[in-house]
């Protein structure tokens, strides 16, 4: 008897993986208010340190949350009790297993890649993968923001191959390098479809982004039709620019999608990231700003002109967000450096910085979205050869995916740099010499 032909069903698989692991985020994501012992006070304490769960809470010991919250070790060791209860009690963890069938399938059905931008840099990486965090670290000067610029831009871009005038997909219409239409060919690569907005939310704590420079790249990557150049205008690399009012309008688009945050001290910083899932996508009310309102909660909209209390959820002016591709935290240790200054601050950093990044960790991974945080270096004592390292230690290390180091090499020209993939899943340690232009991060062109 001929043996059955199973077949792999992506849908009914993927909601299978899906609904396990909102189990898990529903369990891991329990609220500190819903458990017992933590009055008011305790719970703003909590809040201001950047613990919003019962999983946050966890990842502290007895000692740090005596010192955090002015209370003895024997009620710091009570509340780590009531918080392991809490989890234990809902009887998911332990029952949350995925076949790897399961998850193979999940994973390539959920999981996308977005061009660096440079063809070379995507042969080493794969490209930036949604879901996780990549960090880009280096010396100063070493162009971690440049290579954010660029990807404000790639994440816009259409996932398709297509002219990114016209839209025309069909390849034996297009010769060369333009469309018929005189507008550029688009390999593909993007977040994007072609015609639909996305936007980026860019957290700059280091004052370093620049729109005027995203508008020069978008022009110089001919992303839009651009006026002919002389020889002596292309010799001396000048700034190409757009063909006319409408090809201007359409390069100053990618530079509208970005979404500015420039938080002043780290505990905005820390804030941002606690408010980011209801900033990347949702419903938002015209009036009160608000998004993610859901029938469940009903929430009374302060500034709403309706405003009155039991307001119901019909009453408020919704319309749809543009939904992010991609956020940039660019730096996401440069304040913390600035305001917890010498070794007695050091404990009480990596505390807040491990809650940070924990959360960020949480939200990417559940919108599925891609990351991309810059992070400072310094030199490490008594290490032999090169002895430069990012900031922030295990913290850090334990919960970036993908880690590239930026170095410019002393013997090379100074718009030369090397980009070291020294830490992936996907791929092995490799490196490729790259060059700070007139495009961003391009290749060297000589």
């Amino acid at each position: 008897m001929a043996k059955k032909k199973v077949t792999i069903n992506p849908v009914k698989d993927d909601a299978v993986v899906m609904d396990k692991m909102e189990a898990v985020n529903d369990v891991v994501g329990l609220k500190l208010e819903d458990m017992d012992g933590i009055g008011s006070v305790r719970l703003k304490k909590l809040y201001s340190n950047g613990i919003y769960t019962v999983d946050d809470l966890l990842g502290y010991g007895e000692e740090s949350l005596s010192r955090m919250l002015d209370i003895s070790w024997d009620d710091a060791k009570k509340m780590t009790s009531v918080a392991n209860e809490s989890l234990n009690s809902e009887d998911v963890l332990s029952s949350v297993v995925v076949s790897g069938k399961d998850y193979f399938n999940f994973r390539k059905n959920k999981i996308k890649y977005m061009t660096t931008g440079v063809e070379e840099l995507d042969e080493i990486t794969g490209g930036f993968e949604t879901g996780v965090i990549t960090e880009f670290f280096g010396a100063f000067g070493s162009g971690k923001t440049q290579f954010m610029m660029v990807a404000c831009i790639m994440a816009q871009m259409p996932e398709e191959k297509c002219c990114l005038s016209c839209g025309q997909n069909d390849e034996e219409k297009i010769k060369s390098d333009k469309c018929e239409c005189g507008g550029t060919w688009w390999k593909g690569g993007g977040l994007s479809k072609f015609g639909k907005q996305s936007k980026v939310i860019y957290i700059d704590t280091e004052n370093s982004y620049r729109p005027e420079r995203l508008f020069e790249i978008v022009c110089n990557r001919e992303l839009i039709k651009t006026k002919p150049q002389t020889k002596t205008q292309e010799k001396k690399c000048e700034t190409k620019e757009p063909l006319n009012e409408e090809e201007y309008e359409k390069a100053m688009q990618y530079v509208y999608n970005i979404h500015i945050s420039r938080p002043r001290t780290s505990a905005l910083q820390m804030l941002v990231v606690a408010n980011l899932s209801s900033m990347i996508s949702g419903e938002l009310c015209k009036h009160c700003q608000k998004r993610e309102i859901t029938k469940e909660s009903e929430p009374t909209h302060q500034n709403h002109p309706k405003a009155k209390d039991g307001m119901r959820l019909e009453q408020h002016d919704f319309e749809k967000d543009i939904p992010a591709t991609l956020v940039i935290l660019d730096s996401i240790t440069g304040k913390f450096r600035k305001e917890f200054e010498g070794r007695g601050t050091l404990s009480d950093r990596q505390v807040k910085l491990s809650s940070h990044v924990r959360l960020l960790e949480s939200v990417i991974e559940s919108k599925n979205i891609i990351c991309l945080v810059t992070n400072q270096a310094q030199e490490a004592l008594g290490v032999m050869g090169d002895n430069i390292r990012p900031v922030g230690g295990n913290v850090i290390g334990h919960t970036f995916t993908h880690r590239i180091y930026l170095k410019k090499p002393q013997s090379m020209s100074k718009d030369k740099i090397t980009a070291i993939l020294v830490d992936s899943p996907n791929k092995a340690k490799n490196e490729v010499v790259l060059e700070l232009g007139s495009k961003g991060i391009q290749e060297p062109t000589v």
